[in-house]
């Protein structure tokens, strides 16, 4: 289990540190102390601060510990942001006032908060009396296996939900308290349970859709799966596209990745290769001819003509000039499924 603390730096470093631990543990976010009223020294320049971090199948876990200050994640992090998460903020000392859009929420004790990484949001901390610090169970979901489940994809974040009364937000905070006390105890499978359970009670408690009931392990993999088809679709054309950079982009792990690609039409390297012919193809159907092969081959990622010629002709059985020739009327590519089962 991963776990940064300020304690073990000289405490003219410890802030500075604690900058960097919070990106690097959650996603590029600011921190500025509130001194005035922190009931600290004004000079006073350290700070005592841990985090506990630890990954079920998708969903990242963290347990936080720090004094009052403010986090924001404004433009300049949203810039920086190569993931898409939703961040699930179980407060259990002190408070947090949080804003994101138009709306502005009060997060005490026992209660929690969804946050949206895709735009900017700020995060007021305010320690607790007695103990000088605040103190939350942090979850890190990819958007897209939480959003798909939500009535409204655009009203769930910086709304506070009080998890001291019994219903789903007791379920929701009681579902993060227990997972966190197991994770390092659960199997791969139990971890992949678990991530499904998580998601489907959020969704319930932040306005799950109709679809909600139905949620399983394929229903979020499909979706996941779309999104990252959606992804690829939009930046492979002239760039060198790793398992490695989509899975770090989507805050899963590389075997999770080809598990997903598993279970869909393609592998995940075929996939590429598929939008890429695709790519290519287009091109040549529009009559353009502006480009040479090589140069087509070069703006679609292939390493040379013969490369884009081999992929071509195993995708459309003919070669590239063969199907401008023909400008592409006898030749089709099966469109790229996003869910459902190799046939």
């Amino acid at each position: 289990m991963p776990f940064w603390t300020t304690t073990d730096r000289p405490v003219t470093e410890q802030f500075s540190y604690w900058r960097e631990v919070i990106c690097e543990a959650f996603t590029p976010l600011a921190a500025e102390r509130a001194r005035a009223r922190s009931g600290r020294a004004p000079d006073e320049p350290g700070i005592t601060s841990w985090v506990r971090s630890s990954m079920l199948s998708a969903t990242n876990c963290a347990e936080v510990t720090s004094r009052t200050q403010v986090i924001t994640h404004g433009a300049a992090e949203v810039r920086r942001t190569r993931t898409d998460h939703v961040f699930v903020n179980l407060q259990l000392r002190g408070h947090c006032v949080g804003t994101q859009g138009d709306r502005t929420c009060v997060v005490p004790p026992g209660g929690f908060a969804l946050f949206d990484t895709t735009s900017e949001y700020r995060l007021d901390f305010v320690a607790d009396e007695a103990t000088q610090e605040w103190h939350v169970l942090s979850y890190r979901v990819p958007r897209a296996q939480l959003l798909p489940l939500l009535a409204d994809p655009h009203g769930f974040a910086a709304v506070a939900h009080d998890a001291s009364a019994p219903g789903v937000a007791h379920l929701v905070a009681s579902t993060m308290t227990s997972i966190w006390r197991n994770v390092d105890q659960l199997d791969r499978h139990a971890r992949d349970a678990a991530d499904v359970a998580f998601s489907s009670v959020l969704a319930a408690a932040a306005g799950g859709s109709d679809t909600l009931r139905d949620t399983s392990r394929e229903t979020l993999d499909a979706a996941l799966r779309a999104s990252i088809i959606r992804y690829l679709t939009a930046t492979v054309a002239g760039t060198r596209v790793s398992a490695e950079q989509v899975a770090r982009r989507f805050g899963i792990s590389v075997r999770k990745l080809h598990h997903l690609f598993q279970n869909g039409e393609r592998s995940f390297g075929r996939t590429v290769t598929a939008l890429r012919v695709e790519g290519c193809a287009r091109e040549l159907a529009s009559g353009a001819e502006s480009r040479t092969l090589a140069e087509l081959a070069g703006r679609w990622g292939f390493a040379d003509q013969s490369h884009l010629s081999r992929a071509f002709r195993s995708h459309y059985g003919c070669s590239p000039s063969e199907y401008r020739d023909n400008t592409g009327r006898e030749f089709r590519l099966p469109p790229i499924a996003v869910g459902g089962s190799r046939s």
